[in-house]
């Protein structure tokens, strides 16, 4: 075999291989998550959080509903990167939340939208805060888990 056509014949192979590998990781499953939120700090509120990745895979959506809440209440959330017995910082930016508001039954939910995918190397968990004024105090929180 002439050298230029084993060269070529190289060059297509390592093509291949690398395309493959790329293709791998694009096919890697995405996760969803889920979470039961728990009253903290004397609360009742409760309620759920779901996450799943984007459709393009780039992304994140979350919803998350409250119930036997304060009627009336507005509640910041927000992902962060730990768990609710270890806090980490806010995934994706705390403007990609819109506060929940609490109906007159105590209940309320939230959707949002992340331009960032979870990685599923790294634990989750959602919180509930008091109000845009009491971001310390946590009404509600739940640890998020792999469906």
């Amino acid at each position: 075999m002439p050298r230029r056509t084993t060269f070529r014949w190289m060059a297509l192979s390592a093509a291949l291989v690398g395309n493959s590998a790329v293709l791998f990781a694009l096919a890697r499953p995405l996760t969803d998550y889920a979470a039961t939120l728990i009253g903290k700090d004397g609360r009742k509120a409760q309620g759920t959080a779901t996450v799943t990745p984007t459709k393009d895979g780039t992304g994140t959506e979350i919803a998350v509903t409250l119930a036997d809440d304060t009627p009336g209440a507005t509640r910041p959330w927000h992902i962060h990167t730990g768990t609710c017995e270890k806090s980490g910082g806010v995934v994706g930016g705390g403007r990609a939340y819109a506060p929940i508001v609490i109906n007159d039954k105590g209940q309320g939910t939230g959707k949002a939208t992340l331009a960032v995918a979870l990685a599923d190397t790294t634990t989750y968990y959602v919180n509930i805060h008091d109000a845009a004024a009491a971001m310390g105090t946590i009404v509600a929180c739940g640890d998020l888990k792999k469906k």
